[in-house]
């Protein structure tokens, strides 16, 4: 589903203000990033991702914002898994074509995978 920009903001503001854990995962063409972090801060220009060994600012001009909510994914037992691990989440179409996702994790999903990482 199409969201907005101020629709966009909102999520943003409450991933900031609840610290909320995410899976950031930035897609180009010429790399792939994944990693856990939060929202650090966000403007109507750009938007400050944050982890622990890591940060970078994406650009919001120009970009194509997506809403995925897993509960409405319609296959049952991807439906199944992925809403065991995440909320609510949005992609980023930048202009370049990359595109970075941003997953707010389930606290139980966090604990899981940050033992797997350990």
């Amino acid at each position: 589903m199409i969201a907005s920009p101020e629709e966009a903001r909102l999520l943003f503001g409450k991933w900031q203000q609840e610290a909320s854990p995410l899976r950031v995962k930035l897609l180009s063409s010429s790399l792939i990033f994944e990693a856990h972090g939060t929202v650090s801060s966000f403007s109507a220009v750009a938007l400050e991702l944050r982890g622990e060994a890591w940060q970078f600012t994406i650009p919001l001009a120009d970009v194509n914002i997506s809403f995925s909510d897993p509960r409405e994914i319609p296959v049952a037992g991807v439906r199944d898994v992925e809403g065991a691990k995440y909320e609510f989440g949005l992609a980023l179409d930048l202009p370049n074509g990359d595109r970075l996702a941003l997953m707010e994790l389930k606290a139980a999903s966090q604990e899981a995978e940050t033992d797997q990482d350990g």
